[in-house]
């Protein structure tokens, strides 16, 4: 008899790759984490190809720092036993030197977008809708190599999820540590992938902030970005100008509200018509100004491209053309720009 399951498993691990994704579709996602479990093979296999296989699709991801007590008046929510997972991660000890020493030098998982650092009370919030609430108390700081494996098992299993709405208001994931915790994973997507996310850019830790939304975010409708309290907006528009120009391979739309100066909506319509390579531009991009702008666009004025006020055309690309467009939404003059393609 175990020769015959022997056999049967040897068989299965020979069939063409095309075959098993073809097994692997009819599967549930709890289905293809038993799968996973059962060699590295398989784990590489369905990691590799999870966009085409069955993602738990759950409602929202969001990190908060709050009192449990004050939640539970909230909602109903029930808490993760964290040392519930596979931990059995192979390290070398090449990764393993990087891992002590990111415990060494006391790495945080989390990084703060406001005057308030991580501490004890941040968790993060999984909102299954119907199922209620689940709540994650990650390691803040990890004290050593079982915590870090603790995050990355945790990690990786928020990022094999889809959601609905995240919301990184106050606090995002350290790109470091996810750089450390998932180095040379080929097979594991290190993205969160949401309908809709909101977060809020500041003055503090913007260089990271920025690194989170273009290599740990992948929005598939719109990205949020509120700067209502950010007063000193001039220091963040370098940052937010790299984000508009390369974050369109994982960001369809993006609405920037708050907007207190028109410099960063000036910068951007400079170098969409004067740059060589516009294909990671965002498509849609809403410029939610506090003030009405002037923007002396006359020249560009067109009644061609329905719902469209103004023209702009790429100098190296004729066909590239950009609208622009105005109206009053939600208590912003909002000014919008659009990528329009011309054959």
């Amino acid at each position: 008899m175990s020769n015959n399951k022997a056999n049967s498993k040897k068989g299965i691990l020979n069939l063409p790759v095309e075959v098993k994704l073809d097994i692997l579709k009819f599967l549930k996602f709890n289905q293809l984490l038993s799968v996973q479990q059962t060699n590295y093979h398989f784990y590489c296999l369905i990691r590799q190809n999870e966009r085409i296989l069955s993602c738990r699709g759950l409602y929202s991801v969001e990190i908060f720092g709050s009192n449990l007590n004050e939640l539970a008046i909230k909602c109903y929510y029930s808490i993760f036993n964290i040392e519930s997972g596979i931990f059995n991660i192979p390290l070398d000890n090449r990764l393993m030197k990087k891992w002590q020493s990111a415990v060494d030098r006391q790495i945080p998982v989390y990084l703060s977008t406001c005057d308030t650092p991580p501490n004890n009370k941040l968790y993060t919030r999984v909102d299954m809708r119907y199922w209620g609430a689940y709540i994650l108390k990650l390691p803040i700081y990890p004290q050593d190599i079982e915590e870090m494996k603790i995050v990355r098992c945790w990690l990786e299993k928020l990022f094999l999820c889809t959601y609905e709405h995240a919301e990184f208001e106050k606090y995002f994931y350290n790109p470091e540590m996810i750089k450390i915790l998932f180095e040379n994973e080929e097979n594991i997507p290190t993205q969160f992938r949401a309908d809709e996310c909101t977060l809020t850019f500041c003055k503090h830790n913007i260089e990271n902030l920025l690194k989170f939304n273009l290599d740990h975010l992948i929005i598939t409708h719109g990205l949020t970005i509120n700067l209502k309290f950010f007063e000193e907006q001039e220091m963040c528009n370098k940052y937010l100008l790299e984000l508009l120009l390369n974050g369109g391979k994982n960001i369809h739309s993006l609405w920037i509200r708050g907007l207190k100066q028109q410099t960063l909506f000036d910068l951007f319509i400079k170098k969409i018509e004067t740059s060589k390579d516009c294909s990671n531009i965002i498509s849609e991009i809403l410029f939610g100004f506090c003030f009405v702008p002037t923007l002396n666009l006359d020249h560009l004025r067109t009644e061609k491209i329905p719902d469209i006020k103004y023209k702009l055309e790429n100098i190296y690309n004729t066909k590239m053309i950009f609208g622009i467009f105005c109206y009053d939404f939600n208590g912003y003059d909002n000014t919008g720009v659009k990528k329009i393609f011309y054959k």
